[in-house]
């Protein structure tokens, strides 16, 4: 038997398909096979910052052994071209089919540049040709970059799993009881998170496209995530479920620190620096900060719809330190390079402190200003004073990690709970019911 690794993106487009979906065709083709699952299939997103991309940016990678890879090529390839979004000229798919028990280490850091830079196809090219690797490409064949990168991301670190049910009619609207969805998520019990945004009542666990996605429950446990589905009401028919490991809600996508003498556009990272100006804020509501890092600024764009972050970066004063993680924009005509915010981390709060206007000895009153550095002067009796008293005023934030509400999220967003509960186990091979076909 020999271990394959299997990878697989870009079939999907925003009028339909989607690459989990496929990949569950492609699976419940190669079971038939024999085949011996070595991981549960991972779901790999990428770096979110990437302008083509679909939704959620997504790539996956099946892992098993086999003995006949030559067959299971063909099998996967087929179902690729007849389902992809490719075939109506909307997606560029890729798959990738690697034969080896250890990923080679270039692979893997191909993976990792993959979660926060744009890769170029040269790239790509150079490793294929070093590697012992088969592979299918449409259209542009950008699609071989992400199946390259979710072969490569072993998930060794830290790792989260994703429930995806599938519906059985995509033209009818996704019903899932908010009720039983809050239970779940109040008992704590099923270790699931970004189930809703409690800020508007929002269910996140169902999409809005044309996909034919159902909900997708995300989790730290994969039995718990099967026992969360359980317990949730629906008022439509699943045809499908399975459950995905993957780096969704780690945060994975931003551990590199940006260098800001060189950063390049759509770059995912953090920076370590100071705001040098009070806050501006724009129309529409959107918030700039300047950071100043090793004599080195770049602007920090913070937007309305995060409104956790909104409402902590207006209440930032020149003199903070802070770490801020995000992509970088485009140039505009109004902006260079940006910093999208999609956390705020406080380390160091300035001690904020205002004049105060003092009182007249004489008649006990407040006295006023005559003018910039000119002193007061009592207006009831005509004393004049240059004294001025200072008063610190308390902080109305405290440091700490600050994110988003959850429907402003990012995929890969490591929200506050899972923070202290990080998934480090490297063996996870598929227990109990994670794919079924109803």
């Amino acid at each position: 038997m020999i271990d394959i690794h299997l990878g697989i993106d870009d079939t999907d487009s925003n009028e339909g398909m989607c690459t989990t979906y496929l990949t569950t065709l492609i699976l419940e083709e190669l079971m038939k096979k024999n085949i011996i699952m070595t991981d549960y299939p991972n779901l790999i997103r990428l770096n979110p910052n990437i302008p083509w991309k679909t939704r959620g940016n997504a790539s996956l990678c099946l892992r098993f052994k086999s003995d006949k890879p030559k067959i299971i090529f063909k099998i996967a390839k087929k179902i690729l071209v007849e389902n992809s979004e490719s075939k109506k000229q909307k997606a560029n798919s890729g798959i990738i089919m690697l034969q080896s028990k250890k990923i080679p280490d270039e692979i893997i850091k191909f993976a990792e540049k993959c979660l926060y830079q744009e890769i170029k196809m040269t790239e790509l090219n150079k490793i294929i040709n070093h590697n012992n690797i088969e592979y299918f490409g449409q259209g542009t064949k950008r699609g071989l970059i992400g199946a390259l990168a979710a072969i490569g991301n072993t998930l060794s670190s830290d790792h989260t799993y994703e429930l995806i049910a599938y519906r059985k009619n995509i033209k009818v609207e996704r019903g899932v009881s908010l009720e039983s969805l809050i239970k779940i998520d109040k008992s704590k019990i099923y270790s699931t998170f970004n189930n809703i945004d409690y800020n508007n009542f929002r269910i996140l666990i169902t999409p809005h496209g044309k996909d034919p996605i159902f909900f997708a429950m995300r989790g730290n446990n994969p039995i718990d995530l099967y026992n969360a589905m359980s317990k949730l009401e629906i008022y439509d028919q699943a045809e499908r479920f399975i459950i995905y490991r993957s780096n969704q809600g780690t945060s994975e996508h931003l551990q590199n620190k940006f260098d800001l003498k060189n950063i390049k556009t759509y770059q995912s990272g953090y920076v370590n620096g100071t705001i040098s100006k009070k806050p501006n804020v724009i129309r529409g509501g959107h918030i700039f900060l300047k950071i100043e890092s090793n004599n080195n600024h770049i602007n920090c764009a913070i937007y309305a719809p995060t409104i956790t972050l909104k409402t902590i970066s207006r209440k930032l004063e020149k003199g903070d330190e802070v770490e801020i993680g995000g992509g970088i924009s485009k140039k505009s005509k109004e902006y260079d390079q940006v910093l999208n915010a999609e956390y705020i981390k406080i380390n160091k709060l300035t001690k904020k402190v205002i004049n105060i206007n003092p009182k007249c000895k004489m008649c006990k009153k407040v006295m006023k200003s005559i003018g910039y550095n000119k002193g007061y002067k009592c207006i009831k009796c005509g004393v004049r004073s240059n004294i001025i008293k200072k008063r610190k005023i308390t902080r109305e934030i405290k440091k700490g990690l600050y994110l988003p509400v959850p429907s402003a999220q990012r995929h890969l967003t490591k929200p506050i709970e899972r923070y202290g509960k990080e998934n480090y186990k490297i063996k996870n091979i598929p227990k109990g019911t994670w794919f079924r076909i109803f």
